[in-house]
């Protein structure tokens, strides 16, 4: 699916990916989204669509001229879900009107997950090494 827009001078085309690019790179510059979720929404829908391959953590649903927003992230250890979603929801918003000049009516954020740090492995020698 793609953003089409029509006028006297011809017709312009979006396409998805880049929507989702730019409500990415929108998304990923708010302090508290570590990473995103790239897997299938659900395994029906996949099949249905006939691909298995790794989706887009950027969901789009075009409805007339407008359009609405799934993402999903990850949140960073200590983060407070409220506040970065709602950060989210307006960066994502505002990035993807103003470059793209098209009403989004919503932005769902969708926290699939908590980046929690490794802790790194320190390696003790054993016994039998000197």
């Amino acid at each position: 699916m793609e953003i089409l827009s029509k006028s006297s001078m011809g017709d312009l085309v979006i396409s998805n990916e880049v929507v989702s690019s730019i409500a990415i790179n929108a998304a990923k510059d708010v302090d508290g989204v570590s990473s995103f979720y790239n897997g299938p929404v659900d395994v029906v829908s996949t099949i249905k669509q006939g691909s298995f391959k790794v989706m887009s953590p950027v969901r789009i649903i075009q409805d007339g001229d407008e359009f609405s927003i799934s993402i999903y992230i990850n949140l960073a250890p200590g983060k407070k879900f409220q506040s970065v979603a709602s950060e989210v929801q307006h960066a994502v918003k505002e990035s993807v009107q103003n470059m793209t000049g098209k009403r989004v009516s919503k932005v769902n954020v969708i926290v699939a997950g908590i980046d929690f740090e490794q802790p790194a492995e320190v390696k003790e020698p054993c016994e039998s090494e000197d």
